[in-house]
This record gives C-alpha cells, structure tokens and sequence, in this order.
C-alpha cells in the first residue's frame, strides 16, 4: 500500500472512531465538531496531495484541488453525487451542456468527459474558480468553453458577496460581469444548450428569466436547477416563481433530490 493510500486509511479509521455514537456525545458537548472535521478535511488533502479521482459509472475525472475545502468538494460533491449522476446518464454524444454557476468544476469536468460529440459551455463569473476549472479540464485533457460571467435577467456589472456563499449583492467585495443567455445565444456567441444546470444560490429566477427564449427552444430538453428557498427572497422570487418560469418554457418539473433546505428539480420536456 501506497504512504498516501496508508495515510487516508488512517485518517479515514480515526474518523470512524470519532463518529461513534460515545465518543460523538463527548465531541458535541464539547463543541469540537466543527475544528475536528476541519482538521480531518486538512490532513486528508495534504496526504493525498490535493489529488482524487472520482468516478460515477464509467465516467471518471482526476481533480487537482487548491485548498482542503475544495477537496471536500470534489471528493464528496457536496451531496450532489445522485444529481451528477442522473444527469450523466441522461446526456447525448451530441449534446450541448450549459454549467450555471460552474464553481470549481465538478458537473463541469465530469459532463465534458462523458460527452464524445458535444460540448459544454461553463458560466462562472470568479477568477480564481474558473480557473481551477480550466486546470482540471487541461490536467484530463478535456474541453470546455468557460466564460467569466454570470448569467442574470440583465446585462451589466454587479459585486459578488463571497461571505458564506457566492450571491450578487450591492455591498459584495468581487466585481463580476453579468449576461443573459439569450443575447448570447442570439449573437452566436455561444451554442443553444440542449441540457442545462442552474445553481446561482438564489438567482434562479433571473438566471430562467435572460434564458427564456433559449430555454423555450425545443431542442433543448433538460434542465436541471438547484432551487435555494432561503435565499430566493433575497432576489424577489419564491420557490413557485421558479416552478412557473421553468414550466411556461416547456418542461414538466419533478424533485430528484433533497439537501437540508435545498432542493434540485429537473425539468423535461415531452
């Protein structure tokens, strides 16, 4: 056995330990939950080099990660494996994938390395998280188009608050561009998507609503949508706001999957 494999053996070994039901009640009292996972996040990345493979059925990708939170991500897709998933499976050879809010490229990477014919085309507005896509789509030797702007109801700049989570705000500290998808689409600046995912922490509404006209489309047959009821007020929009726009473009909504609060729906079309 390789020392990175024994380490995340051992690591993986302690964990178990600590999650047992004694030893847990001893760690909540203490308030240690919180320090001990971050602890085991860092040594996992630094034993194994920042570097994981993951695998869903035969698609596979080997993520490089900045930073032990990114490892996390990549390494447990954050709960989201059953949506990637479903999604893979769903794909054509010839399909056109939109990634909305592509963060670190997760969907990104996995799509692009399922899709033979096709292509993906990936919005994510933050320097620092397109590029890490774009080092993981060249370390696979794979191709995606990813553009550094976020898809909204208008054209324009906005700041981006990274407090938490990513969300559009007027007091963020990020400058970021903003488009909608149907003034690309129409300048041809960007194919028209056949399946497309959506996770804008919030911003469904205005994402759906610059993408209307594409998504309206009948070649485009998929969509997928994170949907986040507690931060949807933020943008004045409700979870039925959602449901109806994604509906009056044509698709029959169905949950796929439940996180907490958040939900994913994907949305088909006959």
């Amino acid at each position: 056995m390789s020392t990175k494999k024994l380490s995340a053996s051992v690591l993986q070994a302690g964990r178990w330990v600590l999650s047992k039901p004694p030893v847990r009640r001893v760690i909540d009292r203490l308030g240690l939950q919180s320090s001990l996972s971050q602890t085991y996040w860092e040594l996992l990345f630094r034993s194994s080099g920042g570097t994981h493979v993951q695998r869903i059925d035969d698609t596979s990708v080997t993520f490089t990660a900045a930073t032990a939170s990114e490892f996390r991500h990549y390494r447990t897709l954050v709960d989201e494996r059953p949506v990637i998933a479903d999604l893979l499976s769903q794909l054509k050879p010839d399909d056109v994938f939109y990634d909305v809010g592509g963060y670190i490229g997760s969907y990104t990477c996995l799509a692009a390395a399922a899709l033979q014919e096709g292509r993906v085309v990936t919005f994510e507005p933050r320097e620092t998280k397109a590029a890490r896509i774009e080092a993981n789509l060249s370390r696979n030797n794979l191709t995606a188009d990813v553009r550094r702007e976020a898809l909204s109801d208008e054209a324009g700049d906005a700041t981006l608050s990274i407090d938490g989570v990513a969300q559009l705000s007027t007091n963020g500290t990020e400058q970021v561009s903003l488009t909608t998808g149907d003034k690309l689409v129409e300048r041809g600046e960007v194919p028209p998507p056949t399946v497309v995912k959506i996770d804008v922490e919030g911003a469904e509404l205005d994402t759906i609503t610059g993408l209307e006209k594409t998504l309206s489309r009948s070649d485009c047959r998929l969509v997928y949508c994170e949907v986040h009821p507690t931060f949807l007020g933020e943008y004045d929009a409700s979870e039925d706001d959602v449901r109806a726009a994604l509906e009056e473009c044509g698709f029959s909504i169905e949950i796929i999957h439940n996180r907490g609060a958040e939900y994913f729906i994907r949305g088909e079309k006959a």
